[in-house]
Formats: C-alpha cells, structure tokens, sequence
C-alpha cells in the first residue's frame, strides 16, 4: 500500500513539473514568454504579412518539390523595417525572414522577403513583394518528396 502511495505521489510531482516548462522562443529581441504591446504589434504584423509571404515561397518551393509549403506566422522574423517617407510616413519597406515547413512541420528551407507596404500600391492590398532570397535548403525526408 505504501508502495502505491509513495508510487502515485512520484508521478503526481514528475507530471507537475512537466507542466511548468518555459518556453524559449524568441522573435529578435521580442520576449515571446509573455504577453506584451510590442508582441502584439509583431504578431499582428505577421499576420497581415503571411499570405503574400506563403504565395511568394510557393513559388520557389512548388518548382523543386510538387507540393505546397507552410509558413507560419510564428516562424517569421521581422529583421528590418525602414520608414520611406520619414517621419510618420507611412509607406515601409519590411525585410523578414522565415523557415517553410511540410508535413508536420519539416522546415525545407530559410528564406528572406521584403515587402513594400505603402497606401500607393493598393492593386495587392497594399502589399508587394520586392525582393525574394532563397538563404538555405535543408535535406527534406524522401516520403515527404514528391
């Protein structure tokens, strides 16, 4: 009976601790373990950037592989956003960089996207992409190929 006991409270505290893991992701320099105005503004802003995003990996990706890719909007980094008109200008030029997945969440690639976001380029929801770069491949499992 002890035996059980002492069992059952072992588990109780393993799983207890299990439980209380932190997380360790980052977003350049944005504490992601908690909520805050400035994660917000990120998280809002990948968002609104991750279908034009998605639509221009596709393009690289659909090519070599026969298959579309993911991009998530927690696996995007902003890496520079620069004002083109000064001051309270509203017209940005927004370098990101991301990581693509297939299947469960099998990254194929590291890639860097700028994006105009400006009123002036209402055509594309005020979105265009400038610039695409293909940084990095990574070897993609053979059942995910094809």
């Amino acid at each position: 009976m002890l035996k059980k006991i002492w069992l059952s409270f072992s588990l109780i505290i393993l799983l207890g601790i299990g439980l209380q893991t932190s997380s360790y992701a980052t977003t350049k320099g944005i504490d992601t373990s908690k909520d805050s105005r400035i994660l917000m503004y990120n998280d809002m802003l990948m968002l609104v950037l991750n279908e034009k995003t998605e639509e221009a990996v596709n393009k690289y990706y659909f090519k070599k592989l026969n298959q579309r890719v993911v991009v998530y909007p927690y696996d995007m980094d902003v890496i520079k956003i620069k004002r083109l008109k000064g001051f309270r200008g509203f017209d940005f030029l927004i370098t990101i960089e991301t990581q693509p997945v297939i299947g469960a969440h099998n990254s194929v690639g590291k890639d860097r996207l700028t994006f105009e976001m400006s009123s002036t380029v209402p055509e594309t929801g005020n979105i265009k992409l400038i610039e695409y770069q293909h940084l990095k491949s990574y070897n993609i499992p053979s059942y995910l190929r094809d």
